[in-house]
């Protein structure tokens, strides 16, 4: 029989992952001691199950820049010891688009703007301070720009900067470069992202076999 396990509050759910037999696949978090781990996990006894999961835990790190947890090999964790919840979710989403054999790297702060015609940038200013920048002329830069800094405040949850409107601020005050880059598209087309984080708001739960 199925046994449900206590992993803590879970943060965002795959239905059926296209990867791997359509496995639902769960991130988790706990609190423990005044800290946020994180954990993936899938109630799904697949033979590919186990390998998955381990795949998606190191693109968490990989990509988004979580460190694991000493003494909880399936944990994860930002430096910050923060949660980042929504950015998280959204690139977990994403993360798990990926197949399971796909190189990871962490992506540059600087992506290709089609609105602008060139590219857009997130200078790391230090303290979680990031500038956003634009290589397009006079007309078309500052527009985008600003719906760079618009995109990275939603999803990101991060705060303006008072006297610059181009920087926002992550509330920890620790750098995210991983985390910014992987969501650099995502900005710069917020109203799309917003769109699918609504209609994934009615996903179902994930349960143990038993209770499926």
């Amino acid at each position: 029989m199925g046994q449900t396990l206590d992993l803590g509050r879970r943060l965002e759910l795959l239905p059926m992952d296209p990867h791997c037999q359509d496995i639902s696949v769960g991130l988790y978090e706990q609190k423990l001691e005044g800290e946020r781990q994180f954990r993936v996990h899938t109630y799904s006894a697949a033979p590919e199950a186990r390998e998955r999961i381990a795949f998606i835990t190191k693109a968490l790190r990989v990509v988004l820049g979580l460190g694991a947890v000493p003494g909880a090999p399936e944990s994860s964790r930002f430096p910050c010891k923060s949660t980042h919840e929504r950015a998280l979710k959204r690139a977990f989403l994403d993360l798990c688009k990926l197949e399971s054999d796909a190189p990871l790297a962490p992506k540059p702060l600087t992506a290709f703007d089609k609105k602008a015609c060139g590219n857009l940038t997130a200078e790391s200013l230090g303290h979680g301070v990031y500038r956003m920048t634009s290589e397009a002329g006079l007309e078309a830069g500052p527009k985008r720009v600003t719906a760079l800094v618009r995109g990275y405040a939603k999803l990101c949850e991060m705060e303006a900067v008072e006297g610059a409107s181009e920087q926002l601020v992550f509330p920890c005050k620790m750098s995210h470069d991983a985390l910014i880059g992987m969501l650099m598209f995502r900005a710069q087309n917020v109203r799309a992202a917003m769109q699918e984080e609504e209609s994934a708001a009615s996903r179902g739960s994930l349960a143990a076999p038993s209770q499926q």
